[in-house]
């Protein structure tokens, strides 16, 4: 081992030493002139020339990513020792800086119901966090101290520690809509006397705390030329019977069994039911179609109308499911706007945008999805309007200076420009 490296070795043991030992015990009078020597003693001999190895980072060793954070704290000041309230002061505005950081993924009830975790693996290694600070400024402020600074943050590491523990914030949904259920069943053709496909179906939505529209209200006007239309596939129709009742889907469809002798010998004194389950979602404010359910299943009863009763059952029950889970998503699909913004240099500036954006016309929410490397997603929810609405809203925005280079769907992608 040469003498460079030697010395190396020696400087990080006083180094830990010194934090370890000498700063808590009060001894630095009494071995600081010991590591001197020794240090002074580790350079003596000829110098040596030392080759140096790039290092290539390994598997583990990622791109570190930062971001700057602005942040504060205000404590009452520890009597008599102004040099623990100012330590005490930084501390507590660095964890002030880590929960700002947080704040991009986490929302703030999460914060409080998952307290105890967000401690223990979190804000209690702030300093791991943080790779580099500087004091604002501090003083007091009434009665109590106020410390604010500027830290740097390892972002990926906090989203990647806020991941692992299931935490990260995930896309907005919007409260489970109004639903109008139209279904009819048929065997062999004919109406069936018992109708449990939309029974099935509406028990699920309401379980999954979706507003159905009453059974016994849509029985009146099953008659109605457009609810006719509306079985029939007409999703036009659909729409306007679901703006009847103030909804905002209808789930509109048939249910087809076709009975007959089960073919299997053991079974013969059976009968055998397919059945084919054919659904809609319509939105009621376009009249498009969002998308289809189609089910099928095949059951055997000692009567036709047990074993159709069976296989409709199960069929409605697996599209309920389908539906309980998608329908919310889909509608929101139709009612929101991402926008990708690139060229935010902190998380002020982030906050500054959210805010700006949220004020536009039309817009009744917006929520920062992520923000990674000065590139940061947010997401609008829309009472009216587009995504070229919202571009145009971007452009025209005052002190931003902000270039829109995709809209279209329901995206948007800006720039801030330098």
């Amino acid at each position: 081992m040469d003498k460079i490296d030697k010395l190396a070795r020696l400087s990080d043991w006083w180094a830990n030493f010194y934090n370890v030992n000498i700063r808590s015990n009060g001894m630095l009078k009494i071995f600081f002139p010991l590591g001197v020597c020794l240090i002074l003693a580790g350079c003596g001999g000829p110098r040596q020339a030392v080759m140096s190895t790039p290092v290539v980072p390994g598997p583990a060793e990622g791109k570190e990513t930062l971001i700057e954070v602005e942040a504060e704290s205000l404590i009452a000041p520890v009597k008599d020792n102004i040099l623990a309230t100012r330590e005490q002061g930084v501390e507590a505005a660095k964890r002030n800086a880590i929960e700002k950081a947080i704040g991009v993924w986490v929302t703030g009830q999460q914060i409080v119901q998952q307290a105890a975790l967000i401690e223990e693996k979190i804000f209690s290694k702030v300093g791991g966090y943080i790779k580099d600070y500087k004091v604002l400024s501090q003083g007091p402020d009434g009665e109590f101290y106020k410390t604010k600074l500027w830290a740097s943050v390892k972002q990926a590491d906090i989203r990647k520690q806020i991941n692992d523990l299931g935490l990260l914030l995930q896309t907005n949904t919007v409260n489970n809509p109004r639903v109008v259920v139209l279904v009819e069943e048929y065997i062999n053709d004919k109406l069936a006397a018992n109708q449990t496909a939309a029974t099935v179906i509406m028990g699920e939505l309401l379980s999954k705390e979706y507003k159905v529209v009453d059974q016994e209200q849509l029985d009146k006007i099953k008659t109605d030329d457009r609810a006719i239309a509306a079985l029939k596939g007409d999703e036009k129709a659909a729409a306007q019977i679901a703006r009847k009742f103030d909804a905002d889907i209808a789930v509109v469809g048939k249910v087809t069994s076709t009975v007959k002798p089960n073919p299997y010998e053991y079974l013969k004194d059976t009968l055998l039911s397919n059945t084919v389950l054919n659904l809609k979602v319509v939105k009621t404010t376009t009249g498009d179609a969002l998308y289809a359910v189609n089910k099928s299943a095949s059951t055997w009863d000692l009567t036709g109308e047990a074993a159709s009763a069976k296989a409709t059952v199960k069929v409605a029950e697996e599209a309920s499911r389908e539906l309980a889970g998608t329908i919310a998503a889909k509608l929101y699909e139709s009612v929101s706007v991402l926008i990708t913004v690139n060229g935010l240099t902190n998380l002020n500036r982030l906050e500054d945008f959210r805010k700006a954006v949220r004020y536009f016309d039309g817009v009744s929410e917006a929520r920062t999805r992520d923000f990674l490397e000065g590139s940061a997603q947010i997401e609008l929810t829309l009472k009216y309007g587009n995504a070229q609405l919202i571009a145009a809203k971007l452009e025209s925005l005052k002190d931003w200076n902000l270039k829109v280079t995709e809209a279209g769907g329901h995206i948007v992608k800006c720039t801030v420009a330098k």
